[in-house]
């Protein structure tokens, strides 16, 4: 009966944070729920600002246009684009003001460098941080591009020389089979952060209750007589925490991986964006899910022991999770191939691990080493909170 104390513990304090609607809400409705949602909403999103970038008519400038009819001919019309005489020093202005979304620059003598097979400079002046200046400017480039060509087959008509002369090398990408594709590094990119963030916030509901709450509650001193131990009612706590973390995790990983199997044309979008989730993926991210979980849930259940209060507790949580969004925001700019000694650094380690697996190139001396460093990590936050749990200053205090 002695050495089931602690699991009486874990099923009395897993139990009861399950009573709480916020937690419930939190690790089943929320991941289940409202993360396919989200998916849903983004993709309609997604899809409906592509149309409107792809259709909306847009005003742009076109500087000296009067001096250069061979290349405006050349050019023609643009799709959902309507082409406007401006003056040079009225462009910026008009750019600044969205009277025009962009200009193209053509140099004066850009006819006469054109007759003379020479290279006419044409500029783009845009305003680089607005979408649909952004857009206007992509327009322009794509027509002049394919104006290039067409000036260029002209010329090698009129020296009569093949079409292939102006292009020595044509280049394809294949990407081979059990590669994976740009989408899916995207989804990689992206995934472990979010992981990590909704593997963290499950806890916290479980883990302020369960200390914090208690101390406000004048429940705690009456488990403190309890014939269980310190050791044991914290061991009880802590794996009751670290239960949810888990639970949160697993059920983040369902609801993210429902868009890409549920077959359904809301979630066209993410097939067609190329992206993809393997079978071998979702259970690596699953795995790694653990350590992150005890990890978090000694943290979680050190500040709560620590706090008088949940308000307290709630106040150290902000310096906190800024801690814990670093290391994973980090691994959206760290590539695959990152270096052993990442592997030594907490969250970055498992966010790393999960991102190798979705997409297909798990470093297995990586894996060890993280795992064994997540351990270590996870044992000191345990460890520390034995410690506190001992210490009747600190649990007593209100």
């Amino acid at each position: 009966m002695k050495r089931n104390r602690a699991a009486v513990v874990f099923a009395k304090e897993f139990r009861e944070i399950f009573r709480d609607r916020r937690t419930v809400i939190g690790v089943i409705v929320s991941p289940l729920v409202i993360t396919p949602l989200l998916f849903l909403v983004l993709g309609a999103f997604i899809m409906n600002e592509s149309r409107k970038m792809r259709t909306e008519s847009m005003t742009v400038g076109v500087v000296n246009s009067d001096k250069a009819p061979k290349l405006m001919r050349a050019v023609g019309s643009i799709r959902n684009v309507t082409l406007q005489p401006v003056a040079r020093d009225k462009a910026e202005k008009l750019i600044r003001t969205r009277k025009i979304r962009a200009a193209m620059v053509i140099p004066p003598d850009a006819d006469a460098l054109l007759a003379a097979h020479r290279t006419v400079r044409v500029g783009l002046m845009l305003d680089a941080g607005n979408e649909k200046s952004n857009a206007a400017a992509g327009r322009l480039r794509e027509a002049l591009m394919v104006a290039s060509k067409g000036l260029i087959m002209a010329r090698l008509a009129e020296m009569k020389l093949p079409k292939g002369f102006a292009t020595p090398l044509d280049i394809s990408e294949s990407p081979i089979k059990t590669g994976s594709s740009r989408g899916t590094m995207i989804i990689a990119g992206l995934l472990p952060y979010m992981l990590a963030l909704a593997c963290f916030s499950s806890g916290i509901y479980a883990a302020n209750d369960t200390v914090a709450g208690e101390k406000e509650r004048g429940t705690l001193e009456t488990l403190l007589v309890s014939p269980a131990s310190r050791r044991e009612l914290v061991i009880g706590k802590f794996c009751a925490v670290a239960a949810v973390c888990c639970v949160g995790s697993v059920l983040s990983v369902v609801g993210m991986s429902i868009p890409f199997f549920s077959g359904l044309k809301a979630f066209d979008w993410i097939a067609r964006g190329g992206m993809h989730l393997s079978l071998a993926g979702i259970g690596v991210t699953l795995l790694m899910q653990i350590p992150l979980a005890v990890l978090f849930a000694g943290l979680l259940l050190t500040v709560s022991t620590f706090a008088r209060n949940q308000k307290e507790a709630q106040t150290y949580l902000g310096p906190m999770m800024i801690a814990i969004l670093i290391p994973a925001m980090m691994s959206m700019f760290t590539g695959t191939e990152a270096p052993k000694a990442m592997a030594a650094i907490p969250i970055l380690n498992a966010s790393l691990i999960i991102k190798q697996a979705l997409t297909a190139s798990v470093d297995p001396g990586f894996v060890v080493l993280a795992l064994a460093a997540s351990i270590v990590y996870a044992g000191l936050a345990v460890a520390i909170c034995a410690r506190m749990f001992e210490r009747e200053s600190v649990l007593l205090r209100t």
